[in-house]
């Protein structure tokens, strides 16, 4: 077997995405050996993923077929954790670099991280099963890991650069929580083994879009930051200040996007219980009930931001 065009396929897309996001970062780029480490940190973070995902999935409750199995291996194991782990990477190994002194290097490092994790596991899964499967994660998987590292990065740098320490929790879990539901509805929709999955691409497509508005908005950040002529024209105060408002304008946007993807879910898990209904007697109680167990946690943190949202906007509204 020729081994470049499956290296090819393996390992461009990713590279080509960080090239992208490194470019961005022109007016104050962050030092190569700190965004090798985030991404070798990426890779490496495969291994726990892989153990934990493994250990999880031996679970009986978590390890249920048809829809509800799609949505619970994807929400409560796969999502999670890989979440997780590229967060962590960021978190415990470049947070308190003093390289990390803007809010746009968020978006470097996580994304970064992201980008490292899907490149091993891209690697893994063309080595496994083929060319067709590069191709395939090149327009899905890879974009998928790529923005959601993105979004959740832009979170995490406006927490790095936010004055004092209290709300940097609330950025940060926001990100996350975005990655999370994003990732689990994606994940939900491949292992349904239905029509379903090709709903992963209108998903990646919305998530391509605004994966570049928050980059462009990183950007726009880096500019406002280092970009005025004199040193004291912007001050940092003032910056953080539009960073947090820039955030807080997305708040509406976010919550639509998780009530979509919860509304998503829940058109699946219906016509899985149709489709159920038409070989045996239907089982409604298990799937309802695993389904609001799986959605109230999204459902919630999209009550919240739109609520916060809402507020906001009131106040400026009455000047308050």
């Amino acid at each position: 077997m020729n081994m470049l065009p499956l290296a090819i396929v393996a390992l461009l897309p990713p590279l080509a995405f960080l090239f992208y996001i490194y470019r961005l970062d022109k007016l104050e780029p962050e030092p190569v050996r700190l965004v090798v480490k985030a991404i070798a940190l990426g890779g490496i973070a495969v291994i726990p993923a892989g153990i934990a995902e493994t250990l999880l999935a031996r679970i009986p409750a978590l390890s249920m077929g048809g829809y509800l199995g799609a949505a619970v291996k994807s929400f409560a194991i796969i999502s999670p954790v890989e979440e997780a782990l590229k967060l962590a990477v960021v978190m415990l190994f470049i947070w308190n670099d003093r390289n990390f002194n803007e809010e746009n290097d968020g978006i470097v490092y996580v994304g970064s991280a992201a980008i490292g994790f899907s490149m091993v596991e891209n690697v893994l899964y063309v080595a496994q099963s083929g060319l067709f499967t590069g191709i395939m994660r090149a327009v899905t998987a890879i974009p998928l890991h790529t923005f959601t590292g993105v979004i959740m990065g832009y979170f995490v740098g406006i927490a790095r650069l936010a004055p004092g320490t209290k709300g940097r929790g609330k950025y940060i879990w926001t990100g996350f929580a975005i990655a999370y539901v994003t990732h689990g509805a994606y994940d939900t929709f491949v292992f349904s083994g239905t029509a379903a999955a090709f709903l992963v691409i209108p998903l990646v497509i919305v998530l391509f879009v605004f994966g570049i508005i928050y980059l462009k908005k990183g950007a726009a950040l880096s500019a406002r930051r280092w970009g005025a002529p004199p040193p004291t024209a912007v001050p940092a105060p003032e910056c953080i200040e539009t960073a947090v408002s820039v955030a807080g304008t997305y708040k509406i946007v976010i919550s639509r996007i998780i009530f979509a993807l919860c509304a998503g879910f829940w058109a699946i898990l219906i016509l899985g219980i149709i489709e159920q209904s038409t070989t045996a007697p239907p089982n409604l109680i298990e799937p309802i009930v695993g389904g609001i167990m799986l959605s109230i946690i999204p459902m919630a943190i999209g009550v919240v931001l739109e609520t916060s949202y809402r507020r906001v906007k009131n106040r400026s509204a009455t000047g308050a």
